[in-house]
């Protein structure tokens, strides 16, 4: 599924309307008109009193032909209007007037709120067609005013097109925005919606056709593209009969220090488990036998450390030597920030021509080295966190996810590598300049452990011959997935990293079926 900007849809629009020649009011009444069905469909069983909130734009007049419609079939509809009549234009004016001739009644809503606070107090539901996708700027006024007390009422609220208050390019909240129960958007699900805050905001979320032709794709471009089952059924391999463990590769996994023996062994035990048919964590001497106690199907190879139990230079040649023969080097769970280990490893980046697959202190070996990373044509994947990825180019967190888009973009346009942002909502971007939005996962990956496991499933998938762009995709998928289906039957709480590898075989049966959850519905 496609996703498009707040600038990108408009340009939709009006290729719609000039070159193909579908009116402006064709547009809105298919929005709203369908918009309504399926609020009818889902929501009004029972239900007499409807109240919609209208501002001064376009997602306002969607939401006169939602209170024209809901009119038409008995309901008991009010629109408070956030401004006066006459300052609607265009398309918006059309469907209040169309509105009013059913005898629609309309309260303009100045600095008097008990009205619309009373409306809101009797309501079964709410429409929020107040801002639309373009906003921008703060939320003030009398239309904050109304938000906050949409959100306290505590009634199921339909959002048009997305709640207002969100700003829909990067999903941020622009000082206060709607809670919506269930968000109807147009033509394509905007990035807004998708990244956070915004898709918290949003609550459910359908796609509705308003009738622009997909044509359009081929001339505009779209921003991003939603993963889902549909994508990955395309290459999920199949696994032939008389395949045997050669078949699928053999992963090295460079990881582990003191206190973090974890990580290591769930980075390289998540690698065997997607599928990888070898994989050998290489470990520090002094650590080895504590993984050999740890792990079973997983093989160690134990390399010099001086009596540390980190990574040395001196153990260089026999890592080079070990990894000349493998798929692919999953480096970093666990590897520590201690300086000898963190020259090994861009040494190691530096002087083997095999797919990485580098996250945690293999990120963080780059620090003040960016030129290493820049310079050293690689076929590589990073996977950090945002603070991960802001010690590399010098942002906070805050910075880094108040435009993730932007940041990715950018990083990998400067370096050339793969880049899996991890967070609320996790971001592929590839070197070719194609952006993916994994939509699975919650809060119960909020917890230490996680990241080494979608590390190795990447490392794992590319072992077996997927592409480092498939090998992202399917697992950032799989990792979330397997999180949302933890939190069915326990809480967001209770997940440990470990549990990601339980169910494992039936989420990938489910994507192999097309019997995976809609993360994100799309309605004619």
């Amino acid at each position: 599924m496609k996703v498009l900007s707040p600038e990108r849809m408009a340009k939709f629009d009006k290729y719609a309307i000039e070159t193909w020649g579908i009116p402006s009011a064709v547009l809105m009444e298919n929005a709203g008109r369908n918009t309504y069905r399926l609020i009818k469909e889902r929501y009004l069983a029972g239900k007499k009193r409807i109240v919609i909130v209208c501002g001064r734009g376009n997602n306002g007049g969607d939401g006169f032909v939602v209170g024209r419609y809901a009119l038409r079939d008995g309901y008991r509809v009010r629109v408070f209007l956030l401004c006066k009549k006459g300052d609607l234009k265009g398309d918006a004016a059309l469907n209040m007037r169309l509105y009013v001739s059913l005898q629609g009644e309309i309260v303009e809503v100045e600095n008097d709120f008990d009205a619309i606070k009373m409306g809101i107090k009797h309501a079964d539901i709410i429409v929020d067609a107040i801002f639309g996708t373009g906003l921008s700027k703060a939320v003030e006024g009398k239309e904050k005013t109304v938000i906050e007390e949409i959100n306290r009422s505590g009634k199921p609220v339909m959002a048009i097109d997305i709640p207002s208050g969100i700003d829909g390019k990067t999903g941020a909240s622009l000082g206060c925005a709607i809670k919506a129960t269930h968000t109807f958007t147009y033509a394509y699900p905007k990035l807004g919606q998708i990244l956070c805050p915004g898709g918290y905001h949003t609550g459910r979320l359908t796609v509705i056709d308003i009738s622009i032709p997909v044509l359009v794709e081929d001339v505009l471009g779209v921003d991003a593209q939603l993963v889902d089952g549909d994508m990955l059924r395309r290459f999920i391999k199949e696994r032939l009969p008389w395949s045997h463990k050669g078949t699928y590769g053999h992963a090295a996994v460079i990881a582990g220090s003191p206190g973090k023996t974890g990580a290591a062994y769930m980075a390289s035990l998540a690698a065997l488990k997607v599928g990888a048919g070898l994989v050998t964590l290489l470990i520090p001497l002094s650590l080895n036998d504590i993984m050999e106690a740890k792990l079973t199907e997983v093989m160690t190879y134990p390399v010099e450390d001086k009596g540390t139990g980190f990574f040395t230079m001196s153990s260089y040649e026999k890592v080079r030597e070990f990894v000349e023969d493998k798929d692919v080097i999953v480096m970093g769970p666990g590897l520590s920030q201690n300086p000898e280990t963190m020259e090994l490893a861009r040494k190691l980046y530096t002087e083997i021509d095999k797919p990485f697959v580098i996250d945690a202190d293999g990120i963080n070996a780059f620090q003040g080295h960016m030129d290493v990373l820049k310079g050293t044509k690689r076929n590589t994947v990073l996977t950090p966190h945002p603070g991960e990825l802001g010690r590399l180019i010098g942002l906070s967190p805050k910075a880094i996810n108040e435009d993730r888009m932007t940041v990715g973009r950018r990083f990998v346009e400067d370096t050339g590598v793969y880049l899996v942002l991890k967070g609320a909502r996790s971001i592929l971007f590839n070197p070719d300049g194609e952006i993916y939005i994994n939509p699975t996962g919650n809060p119960a990956l909020a917890k230490g452990g996680s990241g080494d496991i979608l590390t190795g499933f990447i490392g794992g998938f590319v072992s077996q011959g997927y592409t480092l762009a498939e090998a992202s995709l399917l697992s950032m998928y799989l990792h979330g997935y397997l999180a949302d289906s933890w939190v069915e039957s326990n809480t967001d709480m209770d997940l440990l990293a470990g549990d990601l590898l339980s169910g494992l075989g039936d989420t990938i049966r489910a994507i192999k079926d097309g019997k995976e959850r809609i993360y994100i519905e799309k309605s004619l």
